[in-house]
C-alpha cells in the first residue's frame, strides 16, 4: 500500500512507566509529495493515548499503519487550510492560542504532579486496613449443585410431587449429576449437571441462597425450595467461610487510593489559588452581552 520500508514504522519503544521514548535523530516514516509524517509526530501523537493502552496499540501492525494514514488526512487538509489562509482568521487564530493553553496547562498539571512529593501512605493504609476490615474480607462461599422442576408448563402439585421424586432418588445414592440431567429444567443442567461452582449469598435469590447457606455438610441434600423459578433441590460441595485479605494483599490498592486522593486534593488545591486570585474581576455588563434569557413559559405557548 505504501513505499515506505516498514522498519522505518517500528520506531518506538515503550519504558516502563508506559511512556513513548524518542529516538535518537528523527526519521521520515511516511510522506506523500504534501507532507512528511516524522518519527516526532508519531511520538507525540502517541501521547494522545492512555498510558495503559499504549504497549497493547503498538503489538498491531494494522493499528499503527491506519494512524500514520490518519495523521497524513490530517496534516494535508491542514497543510491546504493553511495556503488558504484560515489559520489566520481572527477568531481561528484565537482558537488555536485556546487549544495550545489547553494542552500547556494539562502539561504544567501532569509536570507539577511528576515533581510532587509524595509522602509514605504505608501506616495511614495500615490504619484504614484495621478500620475496615469488613471491606476487605471476602465474603463466604458454597460450591454447590441443584436441580429445578419449573412450574411454567405443570401445576405447582405435580412441580413439588417431581422434584421430591428427585430427592428421594438422590437420597438413596443415585448420582445427583445423572439426576439434574434427567430432571433439571435448567437449560444448562443438560451441559453442567446442575453444578453452580462457586457463589456468594447475593447471587443467587434470596429463598435459593437462604436454604443452600443452611446446609452445613458436603453431600447434603435440601429440602425442596420454592423460588420464582419453581422447586430446588441443592447438593452442597463445599463451604468456604468469610476471609479477611492479609494486608500485604490489599495494600497497593489501599495506597493506591490514598496517592489518588492527595494528587486530587493538591490539583485542586492549585486550581483554587488560581480561581480565588484577589486580582480577578468580572466585567459582567461585559459577559451579559452572551447571556441568553429564554423565557420558557412563552416559548410553550409558541409550541
Amino acid at each position: 500500500m505504501w513505499n515506505t520500508p516498514w522498519k522505518y514504522v517500528v520506531v518506538i519503544v515503550m519504558l516502563a512507566s508506559g511512556v513513548p521514548q524518542a529516538v535518537s535523530a528523527e526519521q521520515v516514516l511516511l510522506e506523500s509529495n504534501q507532507v512528511k509524517i516524522t518519527s516526532l509526530d508519531f511520538e507525540a501523537e502517541m501521547l494522545r493515548i492512555p498510558v495503559e493502552h499504549r504497549e497493547e496499540f503498538l503489538t498491531s501492525k494494522e493499528r499503527i499503519r491506519k494512524l500514520l494514514e490518519n495523521m497524513l488526512v490530517s496534516k494535508t487538509l491542514a497543510g491546504q487550510a493553511r495556503k488558504a489562509g484560515i489559520d489566520n482568521e481572527p477568531l481561528m487564530k484565537k482558537r488555536l492560542e485556546l487549544a495550545v493553553d489547553k494542552l500547556l496547562s494539562q502539561e504544567q498539571v501532569n509536570r507539577s504532579v511528576d515533581s510532587l512529593k509524595l509522602p509514605n501512605f504505608e501506616p495511614r493504609a495500615r490504619e484504614l486496613y484495621k478500620i475496615n476490615t469488613e471491606k476487605y474480607t471476602l465474603p463466604a462461599k458454597i460450591h454447590a449443585s441443584h436441580i429445578l422442576v419449573d412450574s411454567k408448563n405443570r401445576s405447582d402439585e405435580e412441580a413439588l410431587k417431581r422434584i421430591q421424586e428427585a430427592r428421594v432418588k438422590a437420597l438413596e445414592g443415585k448420582s445427583f449429576d445423572a439426576l439434574a440431567q434427567e430432571y433439571s429444567d435448567d437449560p444448562s443442567a443438560k451441559e453442567n449437571k446442575g453444578d453452580l461452582g462457586f457463589f456468594e449469598a447475593g447471587n443467587m435469590v434470596k429463598p435459593f441462597s437462604d436454604a443452600a447457606f443452611a446446609l452445613s455438610a458436603p453431600g447434603e441434600i435440601s429440602e425442596p425450595v420454592k423460588t420464582q423459578f419453581g422447586y430446588h433441590i441443592i447438593r452442597l460441595h463445599e463451604k468456604q467461610a468469610a476471609k479477611l485479605r492479609p494486608f500485604e494483599e490489599v495494600k497497593e490498592e489501599i495506597v493506591k487510593g490514598l496517592r489518588d486522593k492527595y494528587v486530587a486534593d493538591y490539583r485542586n488545591e492549585q486550581i483554587g489559588k488560581i480561581i480565588s486570585d484577589p486580582s480577578l474581576k468580572l466585567y459582567e455588563e461585559a459577559v451579559d452581552r452572551y447571556h441568553v434569557n429564554i423565557d420558557h413559559e412563552a416559548a410553550g405557548q409558541k409550541k
